[in-house]
């Protein structure tokens, strides 16, 4: 059985569980095809409206000059305050409700000509489900590498990911690239499910104090840790009381 694992622990990820999944896997992929039509008119309509909403991810310290940005729905167990997809897309909604531990959504836009450099997720404990939304090309031009492995994209179809292994992505084309971002959790973690979404909010939290308070960033290690367990109680209080659905 796999251990669960995360970024900002003491332990190394042991680089011993699959690079990519297996959609057919999972029983609600398969209805994709059937709900591809709306979903693809509801989901570039939404891109279109929203286009000047999605923010840069350079937060996560990858720069890509805003090459790389997102809109977000869903974040780890928590819905995004003013977001709320099941108004802008109903079907694309009532499919995602139907998957269970899914704690995350979010559109994922790569500029032309953008590398997304190497790195690694939060945790080993989600299937990252990339939905292609705008796929100018496939490989060798634009496409992910995950532990060596590469794939691309296809419009209409899941592609499923180990978030944990160090993975990259580059879209070498003069068109965007737009894929729907789905974290799902592992079947043998699914028990963990509110204690993974707490423990990785918690550390995001920590990690923005640190980028902006000196203080934060110096303060002692046992701090830092009490630090931590007051917010992972918080967070996952709050979280009990809140809505996750989307």
């Amino acid at each position: 059985m796999s251990e669960l694992w995360y970024a900002s622990g003491k332990e190394k990820y042991k680089e011993n569980e699959p690079c990519f999944f297996n959609v057919a896997d999972y029983a609600w992929t398969s209805d994709i095809k059937k709900y591809w039509p709306a979903i693809k008119e509801e989901a570039r309509k939404l891109i279109e409206e929203q286009d000047k909403k999605f923010t840069s991810n350079s937060y996560l310290g990858i720069a890509t000059n805003n090459g790389w940005s997102s809109l977000s729905y869903l974040f780890w167990g928590s819905r995004i305050r003013g977001k709320d997809l099941k108004t802008q897309c109903p079907k694309l909604a009532n499919y995602l409700g139907s998957i269970p531990g899914m704690v995350s959504v979010s559109f994922s836009r790569l500029a032309p000509n953008t590398t997304i450099k190497e790195h690694r997720g939060d945790t080993n404990a989600v299937l990252r489900c990339h939905l292609g939304i705008e796929v100018p090309t496939g490989l060798p031009d634009c496409g992910i590498r995950v532990g060596g492995e590469e794939k691309s994209w296809k419009e209409g179809e899941w592609l499923f990911f180990n978030d944990a292994h160090k993975h990259m992505a580059w879209n070498n084309t003069d068109k965007r690239r737009i894929v729907l971002i789905v974290d799902v959790v592992r079947p043998e973690f699914l028990s963990k499910q509110k204690n993974i979404c707490a423990t990785i909010r918690t550390r995001h939290i920590i990690f923005h104090l640190e980028r902006k308070s000196k203080l934060i960033n110096a303060t002692p290690g046992f701090i830092k840790s009490f630090l931590f367990n007051s917010l992972y109680l918080l967070v996952y209080t709050v979280k009990a009381l809140r809505s996750s659905s989307i």
